[in-house]
């Protein structure tokens, strides 16, 4: 699973999200991943919070829908979703979410849609503002990237505070990535303390050598 921050307007967006990668079977840290996946010829952006493979493959078959942007995209892609959820066999304890945020030709503006394992995958426009997730109760952002930075270590302090079985390991680094002017820029804001020790699990978690 994954932390998120991101603030959608019509001239700007602003998405973070961490790179931990967790192993579904040990529960020990198992990789750093990127987990925004750009589509500048959709002129947008498709990020995901649950399954990472699930997301994986979605953006592999994003590559081949015939669309002008993430708008004209929208009303195409419930049906395939709904196929893929039932690949995964979803359930109630396992979920995921699908974001996709663009630039809109048919509107000059930003748009966000989501789509949800627990609708059914249905498309959802998501309305201009701030969402964190896991949540922050009364979060705001007013300067970049110092304010993400400080949402997310509020984030990774309460994951860590709840049951093992119900925290999304928040860690690695913050990558954001910001839309504007029908460009995007994409770069690594913070790197938390314990990237380095995580890291080093990695490294000894990995099969010896075989000669």
């Amino acid at each position: 699973m994954t932390a998120a921050i991101f603030n959608i307007g019509p001239e700007q967006v602003i998405i973070a999200m961490d790179t931990l990668a967790m192993s579904g079977d040990t529960g020990n840290p198992y990789f750093f991943t990127t987990k925004l996946y750009p589509l500048p010829h959709l002129q947008g952006v498709m990020f995901a919070t649950g399954i990472g493979d699930l997301a994986t493959k979605w953006f592999v078959k994003l590559e081949r829908f015939l669309a002008r942007d993430i708008h004209h995209l929208d009303q195409y892609v419930t049906p395939p979703l709904q196929e893929l959820g039932m690949e995964f066999n979803l359930s109630e304890a396992q979920t995921t979410t699908i974001y996709h945020i663009g630039y809109s030709e048919a509107e000059s503006r930003y748009v966000g849609f989501a789509y949800r394992s627990t609708n059914s995958f249905r498309s959802e426009r998501l309305e201009y503002g701030l969402r964190t997730k896991p949540g922050i109760p009364d979060a705001s952002v007013n300067s970049f990237p110092s304010d993400f930075i400080r949402l997310m270590e509020a984030q990774r302090t309460n994951d860590a505070a709840v049951p093992l079985s119900e925290r999304v390991f928040i860690g690695g680094e913050i990558q954001a990535l910001i839309l504007a002017n029908r460009s995007m820029t994409i770069q690594t804001i913070h790197r938390f303390s314990d990237y380095e020790a995580l890291f080093q699990r990695m490294c000894d978690g990995l099969p010896a050598n075989k000669t």
